[in-house]
């Protein structure tokens, strides 16, 4: 496919078969920043509607809220089409068809030709997920973060207070990020203390894992950028 246009057509049957298998989402734009492939999960990921075609298209012409980062994004793709090399993003936005918010990482790789001319690039994202050393010790697997709970007996105030809390910080701590007395934390401890049936800090972590708080962050601090990972 040297000298010409990427496009579909001109893309193995190998790399098409590869990224129609993989769970992960994957894409392939050419150095114009077309898109030219998408697999069934990118399409899933960007909330495409079911035989919308990408080809040609940029991220402007898909509605999704990517495109508020179209420069950085486009700046990425040029820096690892010039030093062919891969560079990873960590993108957080609205994904998926309940269009949540989470993170996700875009590893961005060059795309060559068949005589080794780079043509574009070619993305595969997954979520983000996170583990402490403890965790890593225990033998436990990384999670990926939710800003959703399903528990409804605390306020979303309360949950802002239990994920501080949990992480560890004090009522000072805790105050200062919410912008709220330390009184107010520990006034809401002690209320969130007797709905969870609990009588001390190490018992309220437990509860706190219980219902997944590990993985949680408040909505307000789940906010959309975009971020190279070093």
């Amino acid at each position: 496919m040297s000298g010409m246009r990427l496009k579909r057509e001109n893309i193995s049957p190998q790399i098409i078969h590869m990224c129609e298998s993989n769970s992960n989402p994957c894409h392939i734009r050419d150095s114009e920043y077309l898109y030219v492939y998408i697999n069934p999960a990118m399409a899933e990921l960007l909330d495409l509607p079911k035989g919308f075609n990408i080809e040609g298209k940029l991220i402007t012409d898909i509605s999704h809220w990517m495109a508020v980062f179209l420069e950085e994004i486009y700046r990425h793709d040029k820096i690892v089409m010039d030093n062919r090399a891969t560079l990873s993003l960590l993108i957080t936005s609205a994904f998926g068809r309940k269009n949540t918010i989470q993170p996700y990482i875009f590893d961005v790789r060059p795309f060559f030709d068949d005589v080794g001319t780079i043509v574009g690039t070619i993305t595969e994202a997954k979520p983000c997920k996170f583990f402490s050393p403890l965790q890593y010790i225990d033998g436990e697997s990384p999670i990926a973060l939710t800003s959703n709970i399903p528990y409804n007996r605390f306020t979303d105030r309360d949950l802002d207070v239990m994920f501080f809390t949990y992480h560890g910080l004090t009522s000072k701590e805790t105050a200062r990020r919410l912008g709220i007395s330390h009184r107010t934390v520990e006034n809401r401890l002690c209320i969130m203390y007797q709905k969870a049936g609990v009588h001390n800090i190490y018992q309220f972590r437990e509860f706190c894992r219980d219902i997944d708080i590990d993985c949680y962050i408040p909505p307000d601090f789940m906010q959309h950028n975009i971020r190279v990972i070093d």
